[in-house]
């Protein structure tokens, strides 16, 4: 970062650069006030000013109004009082004016400005691509990563054992996309995995052509703490056909979107000098035009003239207020548009956040009822002198996926279900904050699914909701409470399409029962699957199909 005297200087040469390549044919003027860029863009350059008369914060907003939707970018620098640089934030807006979806992307700016300032992240450095590590430096990255200070992710690929042209260039993408919301290291060769391995341990190792997204707050002591640092092995970033890689730059983009602006940045204010300035302009052509009014005409001629210039400076008047008027009403509408877009933000985290602690009560309820269970059994065994038994069903119980890549990798376990889902669908919840959680009830609801095939293929007459209301000896049932075997028919007469997935033999067929990964929140997953164990329909005769797992399907509730 540059010294504090020189950072508000190159945050402007920066943004002037990146807005002279926008408007090549357009003269950029990034001095306090307003300048139009053309008929629909317009250039808001501000600055403020400490009691000492010295400029130490600076704001330029470009707002760009087109057809399909209204884009507003906006570079903010405050000087640190303390003379070791400062604050920099870019914030990039999308007002829609149609229905249309719009996926935004990083603006070129952003890494203009990280390559310029060269900012860190407690001890880390931040930069556009990913920095070398060999093995002599490994202990350094590890600095990086258990660095109580750090407070954005840190991205960690390891080189594959053998090269890959699509693998550099997914991972070379990925590095820059996250430039400014990640630290971003390459371990460079096969000797630096293995360094790395031994630094930080196993659990929360990087094998090679693999990518690990690194949270704050690293603890290598603790091994669970490795499924908080989501790893993505190489077989999604070489092959063609898998788009899952681009979700480690949305997932770092959405925690970005979840910091709150620093404080040097929000207790900043600008004083309006552009309202100013135009109060000033008015304020003299008025005074001219009372001079005009105030000096009698000698002649009708000279009184024809002094009423044309009085006419005309009034009717510049009218012209600038009329102006401002529109921008204001612009600013005004935008400016609601966004308070309304975080109202909405903030009642999802909401819904969210009481989705979450009702399914994590309906975890604790359970849990505890395993736990009472598992006390029973192992007090019986150890009555019957069976402590070997104990002591090795302990040993090898088996882990929790931590991620649906991982779920996704253990379905061969179950040997009892056919899995047709669409990964992608369900490898795109690993997006999501609430993914582990997702994750472990869903190889729970697998679970149950395969341990209800097994039981059915071996007697068990009643169907899925009935072997969870009352499971035979050594089932593994389901929450009843989150087991729906049926639509509501309205649901089946609008989105009965949307439940229509494929059964081995290339058709499709209709699924209604599903399970819930979720209560509540926009997400809510569901794990779709068709019980056709008994029945006699072409290619899935004998089986349990699983047919969706993904985000809550449209119905006739808001959900």
């Amino acid at each position: 970062m540059p010294e504090a005297e020189a950072l508000l200087d190159t945050v402007r040469w920066v943004s002037g650069a990146w807005l002279k390549k926008k408007f090549p044919r357009t003269a950029v003027q990034l001095g306090t006030g307003q300048h139009a860029l053309g008929d629909s863009s317009l250039l808001l350059s501000q600055a403020a000013y400490d009691e000492g008369g010295a400029e130490y914060a600076t704001r330029i907003s470009l707002r760009e109004d087109k057809a399909e939707a209204t884009w507003r970018t906006t570079v903010m620098a405050v000087r640190s009082t303390r003379g070791d640089g400062g604050t920099v934030s870019v914030d990039l807006e999308c007002f829609p004016n149609t229905a249309q979806n719009f996926r935004t992307s990083k603006p070129n700016l952003i890494r203009s400005l990280v390559t310029e300032l060269e900012p860190c992240d407690g001890v880390s450095r931040l930069s556009v691509n990913a920095l070398r590590v060999t093995h002599e430096r490994v202990h350094a990255l590890v600095d990086v990563l258990c660095d109580p200070a750090r407070q954005l992710p840190t991205v960690v690929a390891a080189r594959p054992a053998q090269p890959n042209s699509l693998w550099s260039e997914r991972v070379a993408g990925t590095m820059r996309n996250v430039a400014g919301d990640a630290s971003t290291y390459l371990l460079w060769d096969l000797a630096a995995v293995d360094a790395f391995r031994e630094a930080i341990g196993h659990d929360h190792r990087v094998g090679p052509g693999c990518v690990r997204t690194f949270l704050p707050l690293v603890d290598p002591a603790w091994a669970p703490d490795a499924s908080r640092h989501r790893l993505m092995g190489p077989a999604r970033w070489t092959d063609q056909a898998d788009q899952t890689w681009r979700g480690v730059a949305r997932r770092v983009h959405a925690l970005a979107l979840e910091r709150p602006l620093p404080r040097q940045l929000s207790a900043v204010t600008f004083p309006d000098r552009v309202a100013e300035q135009h109060r000033q302009e008015r304020r003299e052509s008025m005074d001219k035009a009372r001079l005009l009014t105030s000096v009698p005409a000698q002649r009708s001629v000279e009184h024809d003239e002094e009423l044309r210039a009085e006419v005309s400076l009034l009717n510049g008047l009218l012209q600038q207020a009329d102006k401002e008027l529109s921008e204001l009403g612009r600013d005004v509408v935008l400016g609601e548009r966004a308070r309304a877009s975080v109202q909405e933000q903030l009642q999802a985290v909401i819904a969210d956040r009481d989705g979450e602690i009702e399914d994590h009560l309906t975890t604790l309820d359970a849990l505890a009822q395993a736990r009472a269970e598992a006390d029973r059994l192992r007090l019986l065994l150890l009555r019957q002198g069976r402590s070997e038994e104990v002591a090795e069903a302990a040993e090898s119980l088996p882990s929790i996926p931590a991620s649906f890549e991982e779920l996704w990798e253990r379905l061969g376990e179950l040997e009892h279900l056919t899995v047709t889902a669409d990964p992608r669908i369900a490898l795109g919840l690993d997006e999501h904050p609430m993914s582990r959680t997702w994750a472990a009830k869903g190889w729970t609801a697998m679970i149950s699914l395969n341990s209800y095939a097994a039981a059915a293929q071996d007697g068990f007459n009643g169907g899925f909701y009935q072997f969870c209301m009352t499971p035979p000896a050594g089932a593994k049932p389901y929450p009843v409470k989150q087991v729906a075997m049926t639509e509501s028919e309205p649901t089946m007469e609008q989105y009965g399409h949307e439940r229509l997935f494929p059964v081995p033999g290339g058709e499709c067929a209709e699924m209604q029962a599903h399970l819930k990964l979720a209560g509540r929140g926009r997400i809510a997953p569901r794990v779709y699957f068709l019980d056709d164990v008994k029945g006699t329909r072409g290619g899935s005769a004998g089986r349990l199909v699983v047919g969706y797992v993904g985000p809550h399907l449209t119905n006739m509730m808001t959900n």
